[in-house]
């Protein structure tokens, strides 16, 4: 049975020392979440940011959502979505908001499938490289 719960910092080695490159997505001005079974299966990194004028609101970014490879498409990113949402509804947070590729089809559904609003990232020079996904708690 998946367990989703607070990180810690043995877990935040263990997850670093797996997935060296996510290292930067980890924010001393938020927290993680694991999932984990047996062993850790799944993490997310979460940040607090202020929202720019006129709303003087704060969000909860989700900077990375990852389940590892051998335990996708089972639930376990709904999973951590959920606690998310549930942590920053209990905290009184504006919204929840995280950055998709817009290659990244899997993941469009994983937010779509939860309740968060897709608005593409619209460049310049006409092209789109992905999508902001908010969900307004």
């Amino acid at each position: 049975m998946i367990r989703i719960r607070a990180g810690n910092e043995d877990d935040k080695k263990y997850i670093i020392h797996i997935r060296p490159q996510v290292v930067r997505l980890f924010s001393d001005k938020g927290y993680f979440i694991v999932a984990q079974e047996d062993e850790i299966v799944g993490f997310a990194a979460v940040f607090y940011r202020k929202i720019p004028a006129p709303i003087t609101a704060e969000e909860a970014f989700i900077n990375v959502i990852e389940v590892f490879e051998s335990n996708q498409q089972k639930g376990i990113a709904s999973l951590m979505v959920q606690k998310i949402l549930q942590i920053e509804k209990e905290k009184g947070t504006y919204q929840v908001r995280a950055y998709c590729d817009i290659r990244n089809v899997a993941s469009h559904r994983l937010w779509r499938k939860n309740g968060f609003g897709i608005s593409p990232v619209k460049e310049p020079d006409g092209s789109i490289p992905g999508s902001f996904v908010t969900y307004v708690l």
